[in-house]
């Protein structure tokens, strides 16, 4: 069993995925790190499939599912999460808007005790850098704010794709998530939250990366309908666990 598994969601990201890949792969590959790369393909209809075998060829920590049709990045990275077996599973994004580097800050959180740490590109501090487009920026402050008011008060960011779990929360959080779009974060986090498990917000260095497949416009209004939907379904108790598994006790 590896150590880390590493879930990347993957939708049309033939010219995207390369460079992220190599990084990762480069990264780890001074460290005595048992790891994996697991892409899954959300029915990319460029030549991401290629691409993906290609890799499997050069790095044989890289496996892949793959989904005949476009589910929604919610699906997809519920579908590598709960495909994966190791000690700890990181989710990142295909752009590599998170650089690799910053899994050192989240990987220290978890090792203070943390059940999950999560990249913050809105926290407060002084040691990270954020570039990030201005109107992008106001739109997710927007929606953070509605999501601090309903279901996530005290976390600045939600949406940050670099999130560090513990296998057995990420399992037992993802075996309980039914939003299949990008307000996925929100209800894992909301999961996490009322099942009682230790999440660190953690300040990162992020850079936008030109290509993001999320129309702020459109996916915005999408985005806060699965919201609703979250508190909707929170309100009729359906994320509760009675067995859930919190450092190993039953609880």
């Amino acid at each position: 069993m590896s150590y880390l598994s590493i879930v990347i969601p993957a939708y049309n990201e033939e010219h995207r995925l390369p460079a992220t890949l190599d990084s990762i792969c480069n990264f780890f590959a001074g460290r005595n790190l048992d790891f994996e790369i697991l892409i899954v393909n959300d029915g990319s209809t460029d030549n991401t499939s290629t691409l993906i075998e290609r890799y499997t060829t050069r790095y044989p920590q890289i496996r892949t599912i793959t989904n005949p049709i476009n589910r929604g990045k919610g699906y997809t990275v519920r579908a590598g999460v709960l495909a994966a077996n190791s000690d700890l599973i990181l989710i990142d994004d295909a752009d590599g808007s998170s650089p690799i580097a910053e899994f050192d800050r989240l990987n220290a959180a978890i090792q203070m005790g943390a059940d999950i740490a999560i990249g913050s590109r809105a926290k407060p501090d002084p040691n990270r850098t954020v570039n990030a487009l201005a109107y992008r920026t106001h739109i997710g402050n927007t929606f953070n704010q509605v999501v601090q008011s309903l279901l996530l008060p005290g976390i600045y960011d939600t949406q940050c794709g670099f999130k560090l779990f513990k296998k057995d929360a990420a399992r037992n959080i993802f075996s309980l998530a039914t939003i299949n779009g990008y307000a996925f974060d929100v209800e894992i986090l909301y999961i996490a939250r009322i099942n009682k498990y230790r999440i660190e917000e953690v300040g990162i260095n992020w850079n936008n990366v030109l290509g993001s497949k999320v129309n702020v416009f459109i996916d915005s209004i999408k985005m806060l309908a699965e919201v609703l939907k979250i508190s909707l379904n929170a309100k009729q108790g359906k994320y509760s666990n009675n067995q859930v598994q919190i450092n190993d006790r039953t609880y």
